[in-house]
Parts: C-alpha cells; sequence; structure tokens
C-alpha cells in the first residue's frame, strides 16, 4: 500500500497517510477497522463524497480541491451517515476524530502531499 505525507507550509501535520486511489480501496476506506493512530490518515483519490458505514470510530473528513486546498472539514463525523458531495472537491483526507482541530488546519489551507 503506498503511503505519503501531508504538509502544511514545509511542516508534516500527518506523517502516515494512505492512498486510496482505485475503485474497491476507495469503497472500502477506514471500513472495519478497530481504531487509527493519531498520525495516521487516509486520503481517498478522486473523491467527493464519502459515507461512514461500517466504521468504528469518529473521523474529521477534509475536503480538498485538486489544488490540495481544504474546501470544507466535516469534524467528528460520527459512524454510519452518508455526506452529501462536496462542490470541487478531487480529494478527502480522513483523520481520526478531532485531528483536524490539534493540529490546527482549517478551510483555506493549502496542503503538500508527497
Amino acid at each position: 500500500m503506498k503511503m505519503v505525507v501531508v504538509l502544511k507550509e514545509n511542516q508534516t501535520v500527518i506523517d502516515e497517510v494512505e492512498l486510496a486511489n482505485s475503485f474497491i480501496r476507495r469503497f472500502f476506506g477506514l471500513m472495519y477497522r478497530k481504531t487509527m493512530a493519531k498520525n495516521h490518515g487516509l486520503l481517498l483519490s478522486p473523491c467527493n463524497q464519502i459515507h461512514t458505514f461500517g466504521m468504528n470510530f469518529e473521523i474529521d473528513a477534509l475536503f480538498l480541491s485538486a489544488d490540495y486546498v481544504i474546501i470544507k472539514i466535516e469534524e467528528s463525523m460520527k459512524p454510519r451517515k452518508v455526506f452529501k458531495p462536496v462542490k470541487d472537491a478531487r480529494y478527502v483526507l480522513e483523520l481520526c476524530g478531532g485531528t483536524a482541530k490539534d493540529v490546527g488546519l482549517k478551510v483555506g489551507d493549502k496542503l503538500e502531499i508527497r
């Protein structure tokens, strides 16, 4: 599985991000996992809508534009929900619930994926 790092202003904010860039990887995403480490995430590509069925913990979902600008943040999304598509989103970065706030991410921030 390919891993990437997420940076903001040349500082690492999430250092273990799985890349889900196939239909199967996007569909299953974080389903059925018991937990996820705070420094871990999942980057869904391409993606503009998510669900939290089969999940066992809350997540933060960061909807990103084609150039990795955060255009919407859904904080502490509970399991077993479906969310509307986000216009202009190209990627979704899923993190443990509360992580976006803990690391200081906000709408308008430009991220770098390496």
